[in-house]
């Protein structure tokens, strides 16, 4: 199965530099990266606060007309900038597995029978599939949290 990955997640591990363990989580996968979020990930990376190179490893796509469609739908419904919207259609449109950390898109997942994945359950399957061990995941989320400027709720969902 793909998986579409959202602006928030990418960027969270394009800042810890920690991107390889997406791919190799998801590595008998297609990690595809919308438009709307290549554009927001250039958009960091020209303000100094992303790196990112091109990696192989991540495929930019192009949107079908029928995901176009879809994404208007779901952006005007659901009130969800483009690269939210993208993703959810890409994710219903593929059968995509949906990498987000905004509630708001889980929650739209939810409803479209959508399958996703937020942070604290993504960094579950990283030690849960050896990409990482356990002890090293908790220094992860620390790194994350001072490097994203974020708080991880549910730290006892990722290590249950």
């Amino acid at each position: 199965m793909d998986v579409v990955v959202d602006t928030d997640i990418l960027s969270t591990f394009l800042k810890t530099r920690k991107l390889r363990l997406l791919t190799r989580l998801f590595a008998k996968s297609r990690i595809l990266v919308c438009p709307s979020v290549n554009s927001e990930i250039r958009r960091g990376v020209g303000m100094g606060v992303l790196r990112y190179s091109r990696k192989p490893a991540l495929t930019s796509i192009r949107l079908s007309k029928t995901e176009r469609e879809i994404a208007r739908e779901l952006g005007e419904d659901r009130n969800l900038g483009s690269g939210d919207a993208e993703c959810l259609a890409v994710a219903r449109h593929r059968k995509c597995l949906l990498l987000t950390n905004d509630r708001k898109v889980g929650k739209a997942a939810d409803s479209a029978s959508i399958e996703h994945l937020n942070l604290p359950l993504v960094l579950r399957e990283i030690w849960k599939n050896n990409v990482i061990p356990k002890s090293r995941v908790f220094k992860l989320m620390e790194e994350i949290e001072q490097k994203d400027n974020v708080v991880i709720k549910n730290k006892e969902l990722i290590f249950s």
